[in-house]
């Protein structure tokens, strides 16, 4: 039988990292001063392996550490900022010694985005990062080095492949400040869309991509860029098209070698890329009705009156979004400024047809409420006050507000350029509608 020589240490990990030995039994007889370890173990981590928890460590299977090296391991994963709370025990026989670490997830950890590393496909960076970085799987925490590393690392990447720039990363929040995601990016360097294809394109829609894509010639390229393009470029061409269930892989560069300048204008490195937009348009729609629901202060002839679409035509979402706010407009114009239409598509996939639902939640009629004008000396708000056609407790007529501006233009001293702010506020306790108009005088060029 194996003899097990007495004695387990206890490190434990503080949220603060307030590193200390937490107890230690009285060995029979001296610890040897370095370990060799025969088995690296963790528990309590739901996001991580094992084998990437022991790598991160820097103490897999076989090495032979020493007791400050332990020390120095679990510090390591502290700061990582990948958990919460960190301890480890060991114990040793003449065999070996097995090392066990208890961690505690940290929560707060965000997706990563990779704007601009167009010489690698996204598999290949989180490949790459996760084979320098074993708790890289694709997001990171708010806290921590994790961060920095995966920064290095991809600095590594382009020094390694003798691209010019440098690496930076920032914090994107939302609401309140919250962390949403890191966004890394390659500054120094100048990348600009060469050409634009679309793969899966027919003829009839091919031409009108092309024309879209001149947007695109010569401009610099970011992830975000070419995603916006997508939505309000190409999509719509083939929702105007009765390809209404059309998808598009996201943007894929590719890097291209072309004669002429390779600097800027800031004397920058230039890469130039072409990129692929594929298309899968599946079927083509033909348009076979729509029918209202929840209608109740408009007539629905009134309502049919500001639709566009004819049944058996070629169905055209894009058409029928601007058909919708025409009738949110005659709504706001009667008070019913909270009034929404959701449309409802259901598909008769064999015989490629569609079928709209639109269902109206008027909502309450709205009343003029408060009238502001800032920005202007007295005589001027008077004018525009009385130029004001709706009186307080009067309906509000949301389309008035357009003509207003226009007249009250008039009114204005011509030797100045004038711009306003409105702000339109529906107050839901009282169910009135406030105006705040911001004025600002600029000498004119």
């Amino acid at each position: 039988m194996k003899s097990r020589l007495p004695g387990i240490w206890l490190i434990a990990c503080a949220p603060l990292l307030a590193w200390a030995v937490a107890g230690q039994s009285a060995p029979s007889r001296p610890s040897p001063p370095s370990y060799k370890l025969i088995a690296v173990t963790v528990s309590g981590s739901k996001r991580f392996t094992s084998e990437e928890i022991a790598a991160a460590s820097g103490l897999p299977a076989g090495t032979v550490a020493r007791e400050e090296d332990f020390k120095k391991a679990a510090r390591q994963l502290g700061e990582s900022g990948a958990f919460s709370n960190i301890s480890f025990n060991y114990s040793y026989t003449s065999d070996g010694t097995k090392l066990q670490f208890q961690v505690a997830d940290a929560e707060n950890f965000v997706p990563v985005t990779f704007t601009d590393f167009v010489w690698f496909s996204d598999d290949e960076i989180r490949r790459r990062l996760h084979e320098r970085i074993p708790l890289f799987s694709g997001e990171l925490p708010g806290e921590g080095r994790l961060p920095d590393q995966v920064s290095d690392v991809l600095q590594a990447l382009l020094v390694e492949n003798g691209i010019p720039g440098h690496v930076e990363f920032a914090r994107k929040t939302g609401k309140e400040d919250k962390l949403e995601s890191f966004a890394f990016d390659v500054a120094g360097v100048s990348i600009r869309i060469h050409k634009a294809d679309f793969p899966g394109a027919g003829p009839g829609e091919l031409p009108l991509l092309q024309a879209a894509s001149q947007r695109l010639i010569d401009r610099e390229y970011s992830r975000e860029f070419v995603t916006n393009f997508t939505e309000h470029s190409v999509l719509p061409i083939f929702r105007e098209h009765g390809y209404l269930k059309a998808r598009c892989a996201p943007a894929q560069p590719k890097v291209v070698k072309l004669t002429g300048p390779q600097v800027d204008e800031l004397q920058q490195p230039r890469t130039f890329v072409d990129v692929t937009f594929a298309i899968t348009p599946g079927s083509q729609y033909t348009l076979s009705g729509w029918e209202w629901a929840g209608n109740k202060e408009i007539a629905t002839d009134a309502l049919d009156a500001l639709m566009h679409g004819k049944t058996g035509q070629t169905a055209n979402t894009i058409q029928l979004g601007d058909d919708l706010r025409a009738v949110q407009d005659l709504y706001g114009s009667k008070g019913f400024v909270v009034a929404t239409i959701k449309a409802d598509a259901q598909f008769d996939d064999a015989a490629g047809r569609v079928l709209y639902r639109l269902e109206v939640n008027e909502g309450p009629v709205f009343r003029m409420g408060e009238l502001e004008f800032r920005g202007l000396d007295n005589n001027l708000t008077g004018r525009l006050r009385a130029a004001w056609k709706i009186r307080a407790g009067e309906v509000y007529d949301a389309s008035y507000l357009r003509q207003f501006l226009d007249q009250a233009r008039k009114l204005l001293p011509a030797n100045l350029d004038w711009e306003v702010d409105p702000h339109v506020t529906a107050l839901a306790h009282n169910r009135t509608v406030d105006v705040d108009l911001q004025y600002t005088a600029k000498a004119p060029r």
